[in-house]
């Protein structure tokens, strides 16, 4: 079997194509095609179209017209003419003839669609059509209707846990509900959260008292005794806590900055996270406490945690 060539036309610097050789002749009888454009199988070697021999053969078979030996020149013209026209002509029907005659096609150029009669089967899957997408909008906006519902929820709940939630005691310096911050300095007394910033209490007995989160900034507690207190969080900082009884005391997160501690006894004391930037530690006796990293201090640190 025969395998026809695909040819690739080329006219100045435009390309197109494949085309079969049939569709070629029938462009060049047509004037769409030159013989001076050029024509590739392989788009590597280009030949101009009239120097083709298959081209060529084909044109002078189209070219060649049948008729009586007499016949004048008009009667060959005329052949030509509708050589050409039958291989311009298309292969499917004037769609204007197909509109004249189809009342669907002329339903949908022209505004005669109201002259045709709707059948009862169109009429229902019309209004079943409607039905199903009326019911589609509604659930779409129920839908939609509860998201912004759910969403305003949310929105409200997230504004009254931030801005609604009752004020927490120690963030405005209230004292704790059995705090007695006007009771003198004296074994076991509650100090929590009381404000003592710059108080003079020097040698004072606050043994097991509770100082948690207490304030005694700049405070006097020198030769004062405090062992097993309860000074978790309790401000010291700038503190004098010089030659100070601090056995077992609890200073978890206790702010010792710039504090005073030259000589205190701070045996077994814990001092977990608390923070001595810049204190003065020379003498101080730190025999098994815990240190402020978790390390266990020996029985003979004396002036830093060994």
């Amino acid at each position: 079997m025969k395998t026809q060539n695909l040819w690739f036309l080329r006219h100045g610097e435009q390309v197109s194509g494949p085309f079969p050789a049939k569709l070629i002749c029938r462009d060049l009888m047509l004037g769409r095609v030159q013989a001076s454009d050029e024509a590739s199988v392989d788009q590597v070697f280009w030949s101009p179209v009239g120097e083709v021999p298959d081209f060529k053969e084909r044109i002078k078979v189209k070219q060649r017209v049948v008729g009586p030996a007499d016949s004048p020149m008009d009667w060959y013209e005329e052949r030509r003419k509708a050589a050409l026209r039958w291989a311009d002509e298309r292969h499917s029907r004037d769609r204007r003839d197909v509109i004249e005659t189809n009342p669907f096609m002329m339903n949908k150029r022209r505004a005669d669609r109201r002259l045709l009669t709707e059948s009862a089967e169109w009429a229902a899957l019309r209004l079943r059509h409607a039905e199903w997408e009326a019911e589609l909008k509604y659930r779409r906006d129920r839908f939609f209707g509860v998201a912004m519902v759910l969403l305003a929820l949310l929105a409200l709940a997230v504004y009254a846990v931030f801005n609604l939630a009752p004020v927490n005691p120690v963030k405005v310096g209230f004292h704790g509900p059995y705090a007695a911050c006007s009771e003198p300095a004296a074994s076991q007394v509650n100090w929590a959260r009381c404000d003592k910033n710059g108080a003079w209490l020097k040698g004072v007995d606050l043994t097991s008292a509770l100082l948690s989160e207490a304030r005694f900034n700049a405070a006097n507690l020198s030769h004062s005794n405090l062992s097993y207190a309860n000074l978790t969080g309790a401000d010291l900082s700038f503190a004098n806590l010089q030659q100070t009884k601090l056995i077992g005391a609890n200073l978890t997160s206790a702010n010792l900055t710039y504090a005073e501690l030259r000589d205190a006894d701070l045996r077994h004391a814990d001092l977990r996270g608390a923070k001595l930037d810049a204190a003065t530690l020379i003498g101080a006796r730190l025999d098994d406490a815990t240190w402020v990293d978790g390390r266990h201090c020996v029985a003979i640190s004396v002036g830093e945690c060994k």
